[in-house]
């Protein structure tokens, strides 16, 4: 009933606009299909109208084709689901982009033998000599089939004429024999022999490093564009409609920028600032800035705005050390938060442990009562370790929570408890919201992180949570379209499919509330819109 009166409210606010006719009719309207709004009342309507930019009206098809004009394009839906734009509230975007043009990958694919496949194919493509680069978003136990990591023999034999090399993690990688061979002279280790590199992190970075003179980077600003493309075509094909980059020193944003300036940018693109504080000195530096520039420098489409995800570089935890940071670590983050306060900055901050994320809170507890930071919607990302005290002083301060994907997780439980603790941080009422954390150490598909936290599974069919301590499909889909909204400020015009809105929105190739479990992880977009523009269409 309270769809049909919002329905009908609509229809008669239509009516009176002035000269609404064939001139002010929608440009597209899509009906006889299942659309989840994801409003206050997750209501379900079956058509959507569309002009401009934004959404004219949602409700059921009857009510909704009549208002098509002579030159409103009609889409038969056929009865498949439409879901916001899915909203990515913490990937490493511009990374990924250097890479987006020339990387396979093999996200989600639980076959050893179909990554052989891709990889030979990938030879075949490419033609003798050139390298093959698989760069992160996978894990050694996603494989059904044989789980492990890679034999440089089976490399061999499945790309004989083309040097391999696979990142894993940071300091992680395999490699073929071509690939050893090439680096070898400046990584002579290379030559001990094994399937399997494993480096500390600064080494990590060296080897990387070797790898990566033999990919070939773009050189030129339309180069770089055509390589931003690539990544923006890969992400809506996926039905990513808007990302936060919470990375830092990634490379310069000036080809995004370039994109958005010419029109050509096919989703919203939002950065956190960038800096890099090591130091006492440069935490002060950083502060200084926060004084000094406009905390939001952006339009509905593109910009900058907050800090993070490392506000203070020292002050970075793992999973794997639970030892505690230092006084002065601690009083050079509180300094920049202080003035993040000061000023209106929004903080997304790393916390996995859940000593760091306790501390963090009662820091900016002091910085409240001076700065009140209520309204600023910091957020506390990760939250592997948090316990429901600090959730409940979060909640009670303003912050939120962003958590992302595991579907990769070697680590099914920690310590016998949920890692992060998903069913007690979506009972506490705090606001929260679902990323991905790709492109390195997770899958950026959107449906990967849906699957998981509805399933309570990761790759290749784990069990990571307890049937108690899973999300139900609405709370997930929630997650990754409306609280993203609120937490990158733009509730008022996305997150949700309501008149008024700005059109972004997917059409799944299956229904997301009732398919099978297993299944979430495989939808694929059909159709991917953003503000009423097609920018993505699955080929038939």
């Amino acid at each position: 009933m309270q769809l049909k009166l919002k329905i009908h409210a609509l229809l008669a606010l239509c009516l009176l606009l002035p000269g609404l006719g064939s001139g002010q009719a929608p440009d597209r309207i899509l009906y006889n299909g299942k659309v989840l709004t994801v409003d206050r009342d997750f209501s379900v309507a079956s058509a959507i109208a569309i002009r401009g930019e934004r959404i004219l009206a949602v409700g059921e098809t009857d009510e909704i084709r009549p208002l098509a004009g002579d030159d409103t394009e009609e889409i038969d839906l056929e009865g498949r689901t439409v879901i916001p734009g899915l909203i990515d509230n913490h990937i490493h975007y511009l990374r990924a982009t250097n890479f987006a043009a020339y990387e396979t990958r093999i996200h989600g694919v639980t076959s050893r033998s179909e990554v052989m496949a891709r990889i030979s194919s990938r030879a075949k493509e490419l033609g003798p000599g050139r390298w093959i680069f698989i760069l992160g978003g996978w894990s050694e136990q996603q494989f059904a089939d044989e789980p492990g990591g890679f034999t440089r023999e089976e490399l061999d034999a499945a790309a004989p004429d083309n040097p391999v090399f696979i990142q894993r993690t940071y300091s992680t990688f395999y490699m073929n024999s071509l690939a050893v061979d090439q680096i070898a002279p400046a990584i002579p280790e290379l030559y001990e022999g094994g399937s399997v590199v494993r480096t500390n992190s600064q080494d990590g970075r060296t080897v990387m490093n070797a790898a990566l003179e033999h990919f070939p980077f773009a050189e030129t600003l339309e180069e770089r564009k055509d390589e931003v493309r690539a990544f923006n075509d890969y992400l809506t094909s996926m039905g990513v409609t808007m990302v936060y980059d919470a990375g830092y020193l990634d490379g310069s944003y000036a080809p995004v920028e370039a994109l958005h300036e010419a029109g050509e940018l096919s989703l919203r693109v939002f950065y956190a600032a960038r800096y890099w504080a090591d130091s006492p000195r440069t935490a002060i530096a950083a502060a200084e800035m926060l004084d000094r520039e406009e905390p939001f420098q952006r339009d509905e489409r593109f910009g900058m705005f907050g800090i993070g995800e490392h506000v203070y570089g020292p002050l970075h935890d793992s999973p794997r050390s639970d030892v505690p940071f230092s006084e002065d670590i601690y009083a050079a983050w509180h300094g920049i938060i202080r003035a993040a306060a000061r000023n209106g900055w929004y903080v997304n901050e790393h916390a996995m442990q859940g000593s760091t994320a306790e501390r963090m809170i009662s820091i900016s507890e002091e910085v409240s009562k001076e700065y009140p930071i209520g309204d600023l919607r910091w957020s506390l990302g990760h939250a592997n370790r948090v316990s429901e005290e600090t959730v409940q002083r979060a909640r009670d301060l303003g912050w939120n929570i962003t958590l992302t994907n595991h579907t990769l997780s070697g680590q099914l439980r920690d310590e016998g408890r949920p890692s992060p603790p998903i069913r007690m941080i979506q009972d506490s009422g705090i606001l929260w919201g679902l990323g991905s954390d790709g492109t390195i150490v997770a899958t950026y598909n959107p449906f990967h992180a849906l699957w998981e936290y509805t399933s309570g599974k990761v790759f290749p069919d784990r069990v990571k949570f307890e049937a108690d301590e899973v999300l139900t499909r609405e709370e997930a889909l929630i997650a990754h379209t409306r609280s993203n909204a609120h937490i990158l400020f733009m509730e008022d015009d996305l997150g949700t499919l309501e008149a008024g809105k700005l059109a972004d929105l997917v059409v799944l190739d299956r229904d997301y509330l009732t398919v099978p479990a297993n299944e979430v992880r495989e939808i694929r977009p059909v159709m991917t819109m953003v503000g009423g523009e097609v920018v993505h269409e699955a080929a038939d």
